[in-house]
């Protein structure tokens, strides 16, 4: 009897249900952007800082549900980048002019806000480039979720330090002086488009190495810290992030240069 040629395995047929679950939390991320605006607008300064700290949480799940759900594409890939140039680009920026820049006028004052919006749509546009799928390990410049959060972690910081005696301190503005204020986030800003290297947030799992296994330990610690605080120490985190990376940057970056100078 002949043999039979091996029966070819049909393709399974793509579930669109997949895709419903990260998509949709990208759609709050984007929403609660548009929130932060409005309430931005409104004048209402600590819950637009509040709506992209929980947008924030949004963009952290989504793109690990879709690798969970085995649902990425290039549609989501580009739907997570439009909705975080709403909520960490966008959102900011005009919190950034509500808060400290308008008095400056709209000219000096817009473009200092401008620049998380300007700044942060050129890093999620190069980021989409030069991203090598889920086996890249990490990758450049500040984060615009981190820019973000340590924007309005700065005003929840400062909002909130006369309430803690331990400081002594209330400062002149709830939000700071803009003086000091608007060159630091021009800085921070400025470090999106860095040749810094960040790593990856860590995989929801404790089920990977001991590495990993902080990781996520931290990062819910962290979470949970800022949450306890009302946010008060959401921008020391932010900050202490920015510059254990800076740090180890520099830290290879000189010893790339000695080794070279040895050999």
């Amino acid at each position: 009897m002949p043999g039979k040629s091996p029966r070819k395995r049909r393709p399974l047929k793509e579930n669109p249900r997949r895709r419903f679950i990260p998509n949709s939390l990208t759609i709050f991320n984007m929403f609660l952007g548009f929130m932060s605006i409005i309430s931005s607008a409104n004048g209402n300064y600590f819950w637009a800082a509040w709506f992209i700290v929980f947008g924030g949480l949004f963009d952290a799940f989504d793109g690990k549900i879709a690798r969970a759900l085995d649902s990425t594409s290039d549609f989501g890939i580009q739907f997570d980048s439009l909705a975080d140039i709403i909520t960490f680009c966008l959102a900011p920026a005009v919190f950034v002019y509500m808060v400290w820049a308008e008095p400056l006028g709209q000219l000096v004052g817009g473009f200092y806000a401008f620049m998380p919006l300007m700044l942060g749509s050129i890093r999620l546009a190069k980021f989409n480039l030069e991203a090598e799928g889920d086996q890249k390990e990490g990758f450049y410049g500040v984060p615009t979720p981190l820019m973000a959060m340590t924007v309005v972690g700065l005003y929840l910081f400062m909002s909130q330090i006369h309430e803690y005696p331990v400081f002594q301190w209330a400062p002149k503005y709830p939000g700071g002086d803009a003086r000091i204020v608007l060159p630091f986030i021009m800085i921070v800003s400025s470090l999106m488009l860095s040749k810094i290297p960040f790593a990856k947030s860590p995989k929801m799992s404790l089920k990977g190495s001991m590495k990993e296994k902080w990781g996520i330990i931290s990062a819910l610690l962290m979470i949970f810290l800022t949450f306890v605080s009302k946010g008060f120490l959401l921008f020391p985190i932010a900050l202490m992030l920015i510059a254990t990376s800076l740090i180890k940057w520099t830290k290879s970056h000189r010893d790339t240069i000695d080794d070279v100078e040895v050999i």
